[in-house]
Order: structure tokens, then C-alpha cells, then sequence
């Protein structure tokens, strides 16, 4: 019976311990959202026509790569940057 009980407790306690190691990574849907509203504002442009790649880790966060559709201007490549807690750190343009 207390066998039972301590290997009950233990895995209580494993699943508390992912639980919470799960909830530590930013929501997802935030981080595009944050990236779409950056880069709209950065290029002047809707965030329809805006095109983003899939979240990818990084040593120093997150980063989501992306292609905003200026018109006339062209089509600007951009990487968001993000820390490990979710926060926008920089929007890179490349190219031109």
C-alpha cells in the first residue's frame, strides 16, 4: 500500500513538473500575431499580404521568417526575433 501511494505521488509530481516546463514556452498564435502587426507596420501593408513561415527555435528565442508583398515596391523578406519568453526582439529585414 504505501508503495502504491509513493509511486502515486511521484507521478503526480512528474506530471505537475511537465505541466508546468510545457506552459514556460509562448503561446504560439501570439508570436504570429506579434510578427504579422510588426512587420504590417514596418512595410506599410495590410496583414493580408503578408506571408509567414513556421515558428522555428533558436538558441536566443524564436524566430518566424516572412515575405510582405509591398505592391510597387516588391516583395520584402523579413525574420522576426523573438526571446525565449515571447517578446518581439527585433524585425530584420534582408535583401535590399
Amino acid at each position: 500500500m504505501r508503495t502504491s501511494a509513493l509511486l502515486l505521488a511521484a507521478t503526480f509530481g512528474l506530471v505537475l513538473s511537465s505541466h508546468t516546463l510545457a506552459s514556460d514556452r509562448p503561446d504560439p498564435g501570439k508570436l504570429t500575431t506579434r510578427c504579422l502587426d510588426a512587420a504590417a507596420s514596418k512595410f506599410d501593408v495590410k496583414n493580408d499580404y503578408i506571408q509567414l513561415q513556421p515558428i522555428q527555435a533558436a538558441d536566443s528565442g524564436y524566430t518566424i521568417a516572412g515575405v510582405a508583398d509591398a505592391g510597387m515596391d516588391g516583395k520584402k523578406s523579413f525574420t522576426c526575433q523573438f526571446d525565449k519568453k515571447g517578446k518581439l526582439a527585433n524585425l530584420v529585414p534582408e535583401g535590399k
